[in-house]
């Protein structure tokens, strides 16, 4: 083997970002199963998930199980009131996507939705404007790109 392939079988996931309790985030519209690996990374990137809703109740206590120290709250509103919460991540149905990122910006907070984050480009217009006007980030989560060992290594063999 040569050394590019050797570094290459010796890469690992990345270390955290900040330490425990720099970075709480919640999650909310718990309709696509990426929402675990939303939350996964985040974690793993050293963010600490404290708060969940969504208005399934079901969804909300097999999220729970997947995540224990996180706690449900009875409406979005106490999420984005919460001073804390610095970015909430969404797995909401894709038409509901744009509209969510750009009320959650507006309360002073980022926004990491799953793919595909708008279904209009009227929703994309919206976003430009609340990001420029709160100056809040809009992330959308590439799960086969940011979650996916294979996807990493094909993107360090295309570097290399």
């Amino acid at each position: 083997m040569s050394s590019i392939d050797l570094d290459l079988l010796s890469w690992k996931k990345p270390t955290p970002v900040c330490q425990i309790g720099e970075f709480p985030f919640a999650a909310v519209s718990l309709d696509h199963g990426h929402i675990d690996g939303q939350c996964h990374g985040l974690i793993e990137a050293g963010g600490d998930l404290r708060y969940v809703y969504d208005p399934d109740p079901q969804k909300v206590a097999q999220f729970c199980k997947t995540f224990p120290q996180v706690q449900a709250v009875d409406c979005l509103d106490r999420i984005l009131d919460h001073p804390d919460i610095r970015m909430v991540t969404a797995a909401a149905i894709p038409n509901l996507r744009g509209a969510l990122g750009v009320r959650v910006m507006n309360s002073g907070k980022d926004y990491f939705t799953d793919k595909a984050p708008f279904t209009s480009l009227d929703q994309l217009e919206e976003a430009r404007k609340s990001v420029a006007e709160t100056s809040r980030k809009y992330f959308v989560y590439y799960s086969e790109r940011l979650q996916s060992e294979a996807g990493i290594y094909a993107g360090e063999l295309i570097r290399q």
